[in-house]
């Protein structure tokens, strides 16, 4: 599973990808795992990512990546997200999954 997160103050970010080993999304599709850290002095991009081109972390796919979901979505199935990726985008502070489909 690929991994796109727009935390970038997020520990778990590195260069908007995900290196947490496991991801849980919340029935509000909020990131649980998320963890800000005051000591990257990263500013989040969010609102402006594509200003200039920012830079990317080499692609990670991760064949045992377990993301437990509990929203009611199309790629959820039993409590996990069955997805070829996902992207947690952040509106406001709460990063949240934006791979979400309404089944």
């Amino acid at each position: 599973m690929d991994l796109k997160c727009r935390k970038q103050a997020c520990k778990y970010n590195n260069h908007f990808t995900c290196m947490a080993r496991n991801i849980s999304i919340t029935n509000k599709l909020a990131c649980e795992v998320f963890e800000n850290d005051p000591n990257k002095n990263i500013r989040d991009t969010s609102r402006c990512m594509f200003d200039e081109a920012p830079k990317y972390a080499p692609h990670r796919a991760k064949k045992h990546m377990r993301v437990t979901c509990a929203a009611k979505c199309l790629f959820n199935e039993q409590g996990v997200c069955v997805a070829n990726g996902l992207t947690v985008n952040s509106i406001n502070e709460n990063p949240l999954c934006i791979t979400y489909i309404r089944p």
